[in-house]
């Protein structure tokens, strides 16, 4: 007797909730409409002309390179701002990793987690308030709900469907706290004001997840800071290390410039997400010839087969160029005139025994 053959049902994977949003911020037609005081949802400005256009930076110092090849890293090139409908994601991205960076510093050696709350003010009240007013009237709320170690972010809307597509007015605020709490019935018999515990973050990608979430549908404007730390994670408590902004060659540490890529070159060009060695005739370095110096951007052509090419002016790009350049200059000269090469990767010895 042979086993019944089983139908296999292809089950349609849920969207995440955040997701969920950063769909909605570039489809929904209500995102666009939503204001409250200045704020407004991600992504409902104006993209930049370079926004999500690939950018050839690059190392030419192949003396130091195997095989005296070219260093080539492209990368994507965002605006890193809040209100782009390209480059929303990227931001919400840089955010939450620098936000899970802090909190996760201020954790080292202490026993608690941080845990997700929301405190809403009446309805009724808040809707017609300015944002000024609100903070001020949250500061109240903080000292009586015993909050004094915070992260804080605004949230003007809520939304009617499930899809999230419909935002109407609701300020209140969600807060990665840590400590203690003052219950929920004490907390509103004060204040007037309801507070709802969603949980303990037990990890660092807990923290990052959950505010990822909540950077999707946050209150953005300008001039204002999205995310607040309170207390102990205050900027001026707790100093956390920087990121590195320049990236460098890895075969010589130098900082890598800016190229154009030769499509004449008897050598075929990059794929244009390249990153690694390639042959040095498909490059050409982008000098400085001042402010109307512009900048070659790459993006696909409609076939998904080639790139083009496009010049764009950017200015964080052309400062690059402009701070960089003396370095590479000035490591080229010094490598020149060394008359053994292989001193550099020596060790120098300070002391004898």
């Amino acid at each position: 007797m042979y086993p019944a053959h089983s139908q296999t049902i292809q089950v349609e994977k849920p969207i995440s909730s955040y997701q969920n949003y950063i769909d909605q911020a570039t489809q929904s037609p209500h995102w666009k409409q939503a204001q409250f005081d200045g704020f407004n949802l991600p992504a409902q400005g104006q993209s930049k002309p370079y926004c999500k256009k690939w950018i050839s930076y690059g190392c030419d110092n192949i003396k130091q390179h195997p095989r005296h090849q070219h260093y080539a890293e492209h990368t994507l090139k965002t605006c890193k701002v809040s209100n782009c409908p390209l480059c929303f994601e990227s931001w919400i991205g840089r955010q939450a990793n620098r936000s899970t960076k802090r909190l996760a510093k201020f954790l080292e050696k202490r026993r608690f987690n941080f845990r997700h709350v929301v405190l809403s003010p009446p309805p009724d009240q808040a809707v017609n308030l300015t944002y000024a007013s609100l903070k001020k009237w949250l500061q109240t709320a903080l000292k009586v709900a015993n909050i004094q170690t915070a992260m804080i972010v605004f949230h003007p809307f809520r939304f009617q469907d499930k899809k999230k597509s419909m935002p109407y007015d609701s300020p209140h605020f969600h807060l990665l706290v840590y400590g203690h709490v003052t219950n929920t019935t004490e907390f509103y018999n004060k204040t007037k004001w309801n507070i709802k515990n969603l949980g303990d973050l037990e990890t660092d990608k807990d923290i990052f997840t959950c505010t990822r979430y909540l950077l999707s549908h946050a209150g953005v404007k300008k001039g204002t800071h999205t995310v607040r730390y309170l207390g102990d994670i205050s900027y001026r408590k707790l100093k956390v290390e920087k990121e590195g902004k320049i990236p460098h060659c890895p075969y010589c540490s130098l900082p890598l410039r800016i190229f154009s890529i030769n499509f004449d070159s008897k050598h075929e060009p990059p794929p244009i997400d390249h990153v690694g060695l390639w042959d040095p005739s498909c490059f050409s370095p982008v000098d400085d010839n001042g402010n109307d110096t512009k900048i070659p951007f790459y993006q696909m052509d409609n076939d998904n087969q080639k790139y083009s090419e496009e010049l764009i002016y950017s200015f964080e790009e052309l400062m690059h160029i402009q701070l960089n350049s003396h370095k590479i200059c000035e490591h080229k000269y010094f490598y020149n005139q060394l008359k053994f090469k292989s001193a550099l990767s020596c060790k120098t010895i300070t002391s004898f025994c």
